[in-house]
Parts: C-alpha cells; structure tokens; sequence
C-alpha cells in the first residue's frame, strides 16, 4: 500500500514538473502583424536616386507621374565636382534628385530677354541687378548679413545660390530655355531662391530664364516607385 503511494506520488510530481517546463516556459516574441492581419512584404521603392524613363513615381497626393527624361548634370568648381539628376516628369513637372534633397517643381514661368523681371535678375551691380549683387556679395563675404532678394509678382525671394552646369552628351527637352542649354558649361546658369512660406525656385538662365516653383520633398512624400518593365 505504502509502495503504491509513494508511485502515485512520484508519478503526479513527474507530470506537475512536465507542465511547468513545457506550458510555462517564456515564449518567444513574434513579429506584429500588419494593420490589416495579413504579413508584411517588402518595404516600398522609393529610391529617387536611380530613376530612368518609363518609371512612375507615386506621390503623397495620391497622383502618379510617369518619368519622361533624366538628365544628368555636373557642376566643376576648383578641387570639386558635384552631380545630380533632374528628372522630367509628365505635365511639365521637374524633379531634382540632388545630393542636398529632393525638391518637386511643378509649375514653369519664362521670363523673356527685354523684360523688366529679366532685366532685374541679370542686370549688372550698378543697377540692382540680383544675380550679380549676390555674387558680389558672396566674394566680399556679407551675404549673411546683407542678403539679396528678388521679388515677382507679389513674393518677395531670398537668393540661396548661384552656379552654372553641364549635361555632357545627353538630349535636353526640347521646350523654351532647356532647348537653348549649350555645351560649354559657362553658358548654362542655374540659381536658386526660397520664398517665407518655404516654397524652393530654381532658376534656368540660358537665352531666356525659366523660374520653377516647388517645395522639397521629405522622405515620406514619395509613397512608391513602380520601375519600368517590372
């Protein structure tokens, strides 16, 4: 009698010790899943860097473009080479995929030669003229103190920069100023502006100048890139 409970005993000590060890024991986390139950895939392409035509770009509004051209630039300064895209997009948009950011540009004004705005940006020093008075400025190192501003129609703009740039052996589109971009670098200048409430300009002036107005482009304003042919 004594023998069968003491078996009985070891026998319940033997299972509470199984259930412990087995039923217990910590489990290990699980990755969460997505809002709608089902797991994750592969994170979006949202690499701006790498576009070619065909390519569309999904964008935070909900709209997609398709990309047109990709034109590669340089700029060549002493001791230094700086290259970035400039990506046409369908209506007319322009994308510039740029070691500093990513700005989307989506509206285009031609200010032509013998125009007063023209005339006010290429003007010499003497007479007001923006580009130069900036540049003056830049070399004599007052322009944090004493900044350049260009107004147009009703918005006043600081001027960020001033550069010129080449796009060696590549098509341009064939619209108004880009049709004009030479090979000698020297002939093809870019400038750059910003207005108070953020908006980025960027300025082409070739035979006549194009201003294109946009807002730069966080990371999360680029929902998708659906690659061509994939």
């Amino acid at each position: 009698m004594v023998t069968t409970l003491l078996l009985l005993v070891a026998i319940v000590a033997i299972l509470v010790a199984a259930y412990l060890f087995v039923w217990k024991k910590p489990r290990r986390a699980r990755a969460s899943p997505s809002p709608n139950g089902r797991a994750r895939g592969p994170e979006p392409d949202q690499d701006l860097s790498s576009l070619k035509p065909g390519d569309v770009v999904a964008l935070w509004s909900g709209k997609e473009a398709l990309v047109e051209r990709v034109v590669a630039c340089r700029e060549t300064l002493p001791g230094r080479v700086t290259r970035w895209d400039w990506v046409f997009l369908e209506g007319g948009q322009l994308l510039a995929a740029t070691p500093a950011g990513n700005v989307l540009y989506a509206d285009t004004v031609v200010l032509h030669q013998g125009t007063a705005p023209f005339e006010q940006l290429t003007g010499e020093v003497e007479r007001g003229g923006v580009l130069k008075t900036f540049e003056a400025r830049v070399r004599e190192g007052t322009i944090g103190s004493d900044p350049v501003f260009f107004e147009h129609e009703g918005q006043r703009y600081r001027v960020q920069s001033t550069g010129t740039f080449a796009v060696p052996d590549q098509p341009v589109p064939e619209a108004q100023v880009w049709s004009d971009v030479q090979a000698d670098e020297g002939q093809n200048v870019y400038f750059k502006l910003i207005g108070s409430d953020g908006t980025q300009v960027l300025g082409i002036w070739t035979s006549h100048i194009a201003l294109l107005f946009g807002r730069a482009l966080a990371a999360a304003d680029v929902r998708e890139i659906y690659r061509s042919g994939r």
